[in-house]
């Protein structure tokens, strides 16, 4: 099996900032495409975001929607509606991969693994596989990610693994952003990375989830170990290195983050990659 293609991703972060602007500085600083949330997508239009991408010659690696399955029916049609206007704007910006929360990732109503009754479990997991099924069928396919995030039905592996066996669809994949709750990385890494095709790629100042955010350069945590494991064991076909959070509280400058992340993850790729 060939080895994965590994892009390098943004979380967009800037506010006001025109795409045209932005798009020009991350490839700049050696990123392949970025990752948009609602506010930013919405803002510019998915039009205007397609053609900026075109002109830079980035690629649009993720679309961040809120889905909730856990709350009721008013919820699961909201989610329905939601899936709609990004499978649109996923068509216009090419665009496969959409990003899963199964609830509000934080604040009220946070729902995990644990928490989750029966019903609320069955909600999710039958809601998924609709969502799966309805992508595999489009142009083009959507693959649907979930983003293991303490207080979601994906905050450890087990969790998650039961979501995954549970809709059990091969465009159901994992964004394994470490650390999950309760485990060692090597715990997650050993049950998810067959499934993982994107990371949300942190360090911390004193070592995995400890301290505060910094440069990926400048933390405590060695991320080679997992994406070398990752790239042996995963998928084969592509994964996403993905900086998020990229202001790191409000400590660092974005920017600053994009060049120095920037550096590091192209290095950081070169060295896990076998050379042909």
């Amino acid at each position: 099996m060939p080895p994965p293609r590994i892009d390098l991703g943004f979380c967009w972060i800037f506010g006001e900032l025109p795409p045209e602007e932005g798009l020009s500085r991350l490839r700049e600083a050696g990123f392949d495409g970025v990752e948009l949330w609602p506010e930013a997508l919405w803002r510019w239009g998915a039009e205007r975001w397609a053609k900026a991408l075109a002109a830079s010659g980035l690629r649009c690696l993720q679309l961040c929607p809120y889905f909730d399955f856990v709350h009721g029916a008013a919820a699961l049609e909201k989610s329905r509606l939601e899936l709609d206007a990004f499978s649109r704007a996923a068509r216009i910006v090419g665009c496969s991969r959409i990003r899963v929360f199964t609830g509000p990732p934080w604040g009220e109503g946070v729902v995990g693994g644990a928490e989750a009754s029966p019903g609320q479990w069955e909600a999710a997991t039958s809601s998924l596989r609709a969502f799966c099924d309805r992508g595999s069928a489009g142009v083009p396919p959507l693959e649907f990610c979930l983003e293991c995030h303490e207080g979601s039905l994906m905050e450890d592996s087990p969790s998650a693994r039961r979501l995954l066996d549970g809709v059990a669809r091969p465009n159901l994949t994992i964004n394994l952003q470490l650390p999950l709750l309760g485990e060692p990385w090597e715990t997650s890494l050993a049950a998810l990375a067959p499934m993982t095709t994107h990371i949300h790629i942190h360090n911390w100042t004193t070592g995995l989830g400890e301290g505060e955010l910094t440069f990926l350069d400048e933390g405590g945590f060695d991320w080679e170990p997992v994406v070398r494991a990752i790239v042996e064991r995963g998928r084969g076909d592509s994964l996403t290195l993905s900086v998020e959070h990229a202001g790191h509280g409000g400590r660092h400058d974005p920017w600053e983050t994009a060049r120095r992340d920037g550096a590091f993850l192209r290095e950081l790729r070169a060295r896990v990659l076998p050379r042909s």
